[in-house]
């Protein structure tokens, strides 16, 4: 639905949203992935807050919905600065984040 949505944002003649959406995405993600990383061994809850609450919106903008759902776990422990299961949902996030990387890659194609 989300890839639909942005395909259609696309003017006749013009370059593709979907694929500059997608290119950024995969540009950033990791980026802010690592800031989170970094967050979470440094025990910066505002940080963690920062970086998910902002990897959770570019999930959403994609409509990958399982990174959204970890972002916004890791958006409120970051809120409450509770790291207790932050480790292993940044682990998960990952194995989330490589996942949509290869189905974006496909697309791109």
């Amino acid at each position: 639905v989300v890839v639909a949505s942005l395909r259609q944002l696309t003017p006749p003649g013009e370059p593709d949203v979907l694929t500059e959406v997608l290119n950024l995405f995969l540009d950033e993600a990791p980026k802010r992935m690592e800031r989170l990383r970094d967050a979470w061994q440094d025990r910066n809850a505002a940080e963690l807050q920062r970086s998910a609450h902002s990897l959770k919106g570019s999930a959403g903008n994609i409509g990958a919905r399982r990174m959204y759902d970890i972002c916004k776990q890791l958006d409120e422990r970051g809120k409450a600065s509770d790291f207790s299961g932050a480790k292993h949902l940044i682990e998960a996030l990952a194995g989330e984040f490589d996942r949509v990387e290869q189905e974006i890659r496909q697309l791109l194609r």
